[in-house]
């Protein structure tokens, strides 16, 4: 966690949490139906405001999707700040995520679950992933996620202080953390689709881009499998978790494995965000900082 400041520790930081706090404890109160569709209201007012997080989504969307027209961008644009306001107004709502949720390749998480083994499941800033964090630990297998804390420490203890299972930091520090529980036959859940300093540089809609690794050459090394798991928005409000076993590289060469497994899981993140582009969070700078003008 960053070092804060006075202003921050003592004005900015209890202001936002206090803020957000209030908006969250309001859509609590509110049946799950109407909070999504309220947040969903304010996502669309608040997307003209975000002037520099939509001019890199822009920028992102025309590497990604070329023949795309302005247009198109722009609706795509809108349409995420309406799907993570209504992802927000969800996460007081974990008890009700299951009513009605489908679920294709039970049996990928059922054989997890089966196989006296420690394991990855990888998923990406789409859809709600935190109903699949959620769903994987109700009905399988406890999941403990490797994250990065959030600055604001009353934002921490509001929104992920409460996660179930061992949080393990990003970097260096939640490596011994993260063998200790794999050799122990626990599982982890890594989100894998942001630039990454000490990744490698893969594919990903067809520019190279910085992508997270150490979990490849973890489950290469101890022969570990990795399911790749996502949970998009229905367009009735119910949810359809995906989950499909993530093909390892057989390459003798074991940079070579590494770097095409990573290249395969980029591969399954295309397709799920080219099926709906406005389930992924766009916002992030992905790709070289050339890119971005």
């Amino acid at each position: 966690m960053k070092k804060r400041n006075w202003a921050h520790r003592f004005l900015i930081d209890p202001m936002v949490g206090i803020g957000v706090g209030i908006v969250w404890g309001f859509f609590k109160i509110l049946p799950l139906k109407w909070a999504t569709k309220i947040a969903g209201i304010l996502g669309l007012l608040i997307a003209p405001c975000m002037v520099v997080r939509n001019k890199i989504a822009y920028q992102n969307l025309t590497i990604a999707f070329p023949d795309k027209t302005k247009a198109e961008k722009k609706e795509i644009i809108k349409k995420m700040w309406i799907h993570f306001a209504k992802f927000f107004a969800e996460m007081p709502h974990t008890r009700e995520w299951n009513e009605g949720a489908e679920i294709e390749g039970k049996d990928y998480l059922q054989s997890l679950k089966d196989d006296d083994r420690g394991g990855f499941v990888c998923s990406a800033h789409f859809g709600n992933w935190e109903f699949a964090s959620t769903y994987t630990a109700q009905h399988y297998f406890q999941l403990h996620p490797v994250y990065r804390p959030a600055n604001n420490p009353w934002l921490e203890k509001l929104m992920f202080s409460k996660r179930a299972g061992v949080h393990i930091p990003k970097g260096s520090g939640g490596a011994r953390i993260m063998l200790d529980l794999l050799k122990n036959g626990e599982h982890i859940a890594i989100l894998c689709d942001q630039r990454l300093r000490e990744g490698i540089a893969v594919p990903f809609f067809g520019k190279m881009a910085m992508t997270p690794s150490a979990m490849v050459s973890i489950a290469l090394k101890m022969r570990l499998p990795i399911v790749m798991g996502c949970a998009r928005r229905l367009p009735d409000g119910r949810f359809k978790m995906t989950v499909e076993p993530l093909p390892l590289s057989k390459a003798e060469d074991n940079e070579m494995a590494v770097y095409e497994t990573v290249a395969n899981m980029n591969k399954v993140l295309e397709r799920w965000i080219s099926e709906t582009p406005e389930q992924w969070m766009w916002i992030h700078r992905r790709f070289d900082k050339s890119e971005y003008k």
